[in-house]
């Protein structure tokens, strides 16, 4: 069997035409989950960029590794996936973002493209700071028509090229594919835009105030990112651009499936797609990703391949973790025994898996949060723990599925509320001291800060005039995971 993980950037699990989006058309996606299996339940272990595609890579958590924020890429000392493949003789190739250190040793990986995290993002540093990002309304100007090729086109061409290569019967393989879109900017094609200018009239009422579900640490994301100051044409416009990168992505999606099928590797390969996090686009009063509300922390994952079923929705709970272990029992190569994911590749096939944990975790330590703030998805609701002395937040999913009635909101609450905080906490308490953790977090930052010599947010700020101060990238302290 060969192996194609496709992952996007910032894509919502909601904004597909096969999850019920009534507006975003996918239909390449469409397709991959009739022919597959959909994963209802999917999230991401860190709702930012470089700290989920580390988790996605090791099959660890963030913090066993200390890849806290956008400053501190992942940076290969810790086994990922093309370590253990090459272990077994295996190679990974991949084409696109990996958003790695750009330094970092990644033995059987092979990235011609790798597009690494190769500018430091200050904002960690500053965290506790309660100001705006750096030009973070400069982001709100970049929503138009974009003329020319995308990064993505040649991703997509680049892969395509590798794939004729390629022919039934060929030593296994696995290939990697990341895409930018749907990520911001918003610069998208002409007739995609004309396409969704048209149907998208109004705005979400989750994007309109007031954002009742918002506590002091997330009112401070808010103001990071500018929230306060969106009119509604901008929040409309911002779906208009999210939608139509969809739609560019999806046909390049259908691009690279196309050519699977004419080369003969349909019937003999394993599809997944997903993406390291989604987009919050308005809702709650907060934008881009960096939160757990459904718009940021719940991610697509669609699978197909041999012996998966087809058309099939699976409500189990999963997260990036999982991609792992996916990928090393698909190809035969015996799965890590400390990593935190498990295959997902017998429950795609219909088989039960009963050692699989009752709840997934994801955690945030980075820009906008002056806290570390952590989730747990147990059964239909979503526990959100805030250090620092805030109130966790309670959400009944399947009651309340906008995530605009926090149960624990008020100084009373039910008995059955409390017994469920409780079996929520207990289970966080089952990954992590979350206190600890983030007092390690911010400790690190703040030491990475001083010997960067970084004394104000917009010395080393990727949006900051000149594009920012040209810093060495840190690497992360690991903790000993294994204990």
């Amino acid at each position: 069997m060969n192996v194609l993980v496709i992952m996007s950037d910032e894509h919502s699990h909601q904004a597909m035409g096969c999850s019920g989006h009534g507006i975003v058309k996918t239909p390449n996606l469409d397709k991959l989950a009739r022919e597959g299996v959909m994963f209802n339940q999917c999230y991401t272990n860190s709702p930012l960029c470089t700290p989920a595609r580390a988790s996605f890579f090791t099959g660890r958590y963030v913090h066993e590794m200390g890849t806290w924020d956008n400053a501190t890429p992942y940076d290969g000392k810790m086994e990922g996936i093309s370590h253990r493949l090459h272990e077994h003789g295996l190679a990974m190739t991949s084409f696109g973002k990996l958003d790695f250190h750009p330094e970092g040793r990644y033995p059987g990986l092979d990235a011609p493209r790798p597009k690494h995290r190769s500018q430091v993002d200050a904002g960690a540093f500053f965290r506790s700071s309660n100001q705006p990002r750096p030009k973070v309304e400069e982001r709100f100007k970049k929503i138009k028509v974009r003329q020319g090729d995308s990064y993505d086109d040649g991703v997509r061409d680049e892969a395509i090229e590798w794939l004729k290569g390629k022919k039934p019967g060929d030593e296994s393989w696995m290939l990697y594919v990341g895409f930018l879109h749907p990520h911001f900017p918003f610069l998208t094609k002409q007739r995609h835009w004309d396409d969704y200018n048209e149907r998208v009239k109004d705005i979400p009422e989750a994007a309109k105030p007031p954002f009742a579900s918002l506590n002091e640490p997330l009112k401070s994301l808010r103001t990071h990112f500018g929230g306060e100051s969106v009119d509604e044409e901008t929040i409309r416009k911002s779906h208009v651009g999210y939608y139509s990168l969809i739609a560019e992505m999806d046909e390049n999606i259908g691009q690279l499936l196309t050519v699977l099928e004419e080369q003969g590797l349909k019937e003999d390969t394993l599809i997944i797609y997903t993406s390291d996090h989604g987009e919050q686009l308005g809702n709650h009063g907060l934008w881009f990703k960096c939160c757990m509300f459904e718009e940021s922390a719940r991610i697509p994952l669609i699978m197909r391949g041999p012996g998966v079923r087809q058309g099939a929705v699976e409500e189990t709970l999963v997260s990036l973790v999982d991609i792992y272990p996916t990928v090393c029992e698909a190809l035969r190569v015996p799965v890590p025994e400390h990593i935190k994911g498990r295959s997902l590749l017998g429950i795609a096939k219909g088989r039960q898996d009963t050692g699989r944990e009752d709840y997934v975790f994801s955690e945030y330590h980075a820009h906008g949060m002056p806290v570390g703030m952590y989730m747990i998805r147990y059964r239909h609701y979503k526990y959100v723990y805030f250090t620092g002395g805030y109130k966790p937040q309670l959400f009944d999913l399947e009651a309340d599925p906008r995530e605009m009635h926090d149960l624990n909101r008020n100084d009373s609450v039910s008995d059955e509320v409390q017994a469920i905080i409780g079996q929520c906490h207990s289970r966080l308490l089952d990954v992590c001291d979350p206190e600890a953790v983030d007092t390690r977090a911010q400790a690190f930052q703040e030491q990475t800060r001083i010997s960067l010599g970084i004394s104000s947010y917009t010395q080393a700020d990727p949006a900051s005039v000149g594009g920012g101060e040209k810093l060495p990238v840190p690497f992360p302290e690991y903790m000993n995971a294994d204990d």
